[in-house]
């Protein structure tokens, strides 16, 4: 196996464009030297103030043992640079296009790119699904819309709608009593300034719903599969049941599963993700591969 690391927008990281990435390649079986595989572009989760380890290299492992090139991107997040919508996503645009760029050096099938995409990762990647074709990330890669389309999406308890999001978190009254440290400000201000930073604009159920990936789901949108949790209290899975019903409605091929447990973060559920959780990892470990069943069944 071949490991390489790279900077996503030249030849060296920028304050502007911080992203990188790294490629995990497969060496090549002499039997089937010359065939190529298809590829998966891995973005995991972490709030978007950082990226979540345990969502990154366990995911390419897992992917590469299923026949996948995988490559893992370092999106910018707060810690980083400029996290706010349309960034993140103009990264994996571009690293959905350099894929299909350097597709014969790095042994890939260029129309077989799919996307994964793991809690705040899931809604990079469903943004990008999404909007492909309508949204800002073509220009803003400089790359046709067709070369950043993923040909697939598999989402992980993705966070979709920060409108539910900040429902389900104001519930309790106890959001609005101030908090430490904090010049003053209260639960609420706090979530709000988070939402303004992610969102890149006020946190207006306007401006929520303009980048929602939900909201721009067209018959355009690439096939989904999307797993999540029931007792997940970090990403609601009642934004999952939204996105599925448009996806059906726009007649999107799509695939399901919400398991009755596990809540949030479990990634691939094997050993090398496994903290102090052991039930609910063996719920939803079947996930990968049902995921990679769906996929082989929709050409990859």
């Amino acid at each position: 196996m071949v490991i390489e690391q790279h900077a996503l927008w030249g030849d060296d990281p920028t304050d502007e464009h911080p992203a990188t990435f790294t490629a995990y390649l497969a060496d090549p079986v002499p039997a089937r030297e010359h065939a190529p595989r298809p590829a998966v572009v891995i973005c995991g989760g972490g709030g978007f103030t950082n990226i979540a380890a345990h969502e990154q290299e366990p995911v390419a492992f897992a992917f590469l043992n299923q026949g996948y090139q995988a490559f893992v991107l370092d999106y910018v997040t707060s810690a980083t640079g400029n996290v706010s919508f349309p960034n993140p996503e103009a990264d994996l645009a571009k690293m959905v296009a350099r894929v299909r760029a350097n597709a014969q050096a790095w042994h890939v099938n260029p129309e077989k790119v799919a996307v994964v995409g793991f809690s705040a990762g899931g809604f990079i990647c469903a943004s990008l699904a999404a909007q492909w074709k309508t949204g800002p990330f073509a220009a803003l890669t400089g790359e046709r819309p067709d070369h950043i389309r993923p040909d697939a999406v598999v989402l992980g308890y993705p966070l979709l709608d920060m409108r539910v999001m900040r429902d389900e978190r104001t519930r309790d009254p106890r959001i609005d009593l101030r908090v430490p440290k904090t010049g003053g400000k209260t639960g609420r201000d706090l979530l709000n300034d988070f939402i303004s930073m992610v969102i890149g604009g006020e946190a207006t159920d306007e401006r929520m719903a303009e980048v929602c990936p939900t909201t721009h789901v067209s018959r355009d949108m690439p096939p989904t599969f999307v797993w999540g949790t029931s007792d997940d209290r970090t990403c609601p899975i009642i934004q999952v049941y939204d996105l599925v019903s448009a996806l059906a409605r726009a007649g999107v091929a799509h695939e399901l599963h919400v398991f009755d447990r596990g809540g949030h973060g479990l990634s691939v559920a094997n050993i090398n993700t496994c903290a102090d959780n052991a039930e609910e990892q063996a719920v939803v470990r079947p996930w990968i591969g049902l995921a990679c069943s769906f996929l082989e069944r929709c050409g990859l």
